[in-house]
């Protein structure tokens, strides 16, 4: 019997929907097109990687489990696309905005070539978004999809304006992430119920299963900012340096004493901070078992999903119970 991990759930949800996803990856190389010969040179080297590609994955993976007529329909692949081209203009921005230099295990696009580049290409993959969402012939999923572009957007001024703020609490720590990361999860579960008109209630129970989903994923990410290894693809202690107060620091400060949190204080409002100092915060977080405490509150969240996830009975479903499970497990 296979084991039960992260990367091998990923594998067994990819061959469940492998057609719909090399069509959405076929979809992706052909709006990369350009009579511009720099945009689908930067692009080809962009998507050289794909990664897991999660939120198109989400998206079909949502629809297969909801419509029985999923091999008929062709809407949810635009869909995937667009939400994958979404996610890679935020990703190129944010690259720019925290100086990035590694992407997906390679140099980033702003570190080969420059910010300007990085910009223009992350405006290019959100104009194809848009082109793309109005192949759904569905103005609520086309409105659905330009309402969560701004709710990242909005994410993005939140975290900025939170920048070595040791006073976030959590409540403020998880509405960042939601609109951030988790909220193009959510678009990308519901999405597919828009676009063949199921129930209100449907609905909101598909987006909420992705917002909670989103909120763990970015709740592991920034805990392996400090625990992880060189397979996450990018280098560990980046929040940390960026001075990024994440659920890591905030648990942390509710348990060591006056004099520690002053000196982590100090440290994050210094205009740049070391690696000595990144060491000297990971003794800290290993002596109070932060690690285990991030991933218990991941876990009180999946249990929402996992209710919600009950009431299908099919082998999709049974995957996304899998990944909730091996993604707070994960080590990259």
């Amino acid at each position: 019997m296979k084991q039960l991990t992260f990367e091998n759930t990923i594998l067994s949800i990819h061959k469940d929907i492998q057609v719909k996803l090399k069509k959405t990856n076929e979809t992706i190389d052909r709006y990369i097109k350009s009579e511009i010969s720099i945009i689908p040179k930067l692009s080809k080297y962009f998507f050289n990687k794909r990664g897991k590609q999660l939120r198109p994955v989400l998206c079909l993976l949502s629809s297969k489990m909801i419509n029985s007529n999923y091999s008929q329909m062709n809407t949810d692949i635009s869909m995937a696309a667009a939400l994958e081209f979404i996610h890679g203009a935020t990703l190129l921005h944010d690259d720019v905005i925290d100086k990035g230099k590694i992407r997906r295990g390679q140099r980033s696009i702003n570190d080969i070539w420059n910010n300007k580049f990085s910009v223009l290409l992350g405006d290019f993959m959100f104009s194809k978004s848009f082109q793309l969402m109005t192949k759904g012939n569905s103005l609520s999923a086309m409105g659905s999809l330009a309402e969560v572009s701004s709710k990242i957007s909005e994410g993005e001024f939140l975290q900025l304006s939170n920048e070595q703020n040791v006073s976030i609490k959590i409540e403020d720590y998880i509405n960042i992430i939601s609109l951030k990361t988790a909220e193009l999860f959510g678009a990308a579960m519901k999405v597919p119920a828009i676009l063949t008109n199921k129930s209100p209630k449907l609905i909101k129970q598909l987006n909420t299963l992705g917002i909670n989903y989103g909120i763990i994923f970015q709740i592991i990410d920034d805990n392996l900012d400090y625990f992880g290894g060189k397979e996450t693809g990018k280098f560990i202690g980046q929040d940390f340096l960026e001075g990024k107060v994440t659920l890591p620091i905030i648990l942390l400060l509710k348990k060591i004493n006056k004099d520690q949190k002053e000196k982590i204080n100090t440290i994050f409002q210094k205009k740049k901070r070391t690696i000595k100092e990144f060491k000297e915060i990971i003794k800290l977080l290993q002596k109070y078992e932060i690690e285990q405490e991030c991933r218990e509150y991941a876990e009180k969240i999946s249990v929402k999903s996992l209710g919600i996830l009950n009431q299908f009975k099919n082998k999709q479903s049974q995957l996304l119970k899998e990944l909730l499970v091996t993604s707070i497990k994960r080590e990259s």
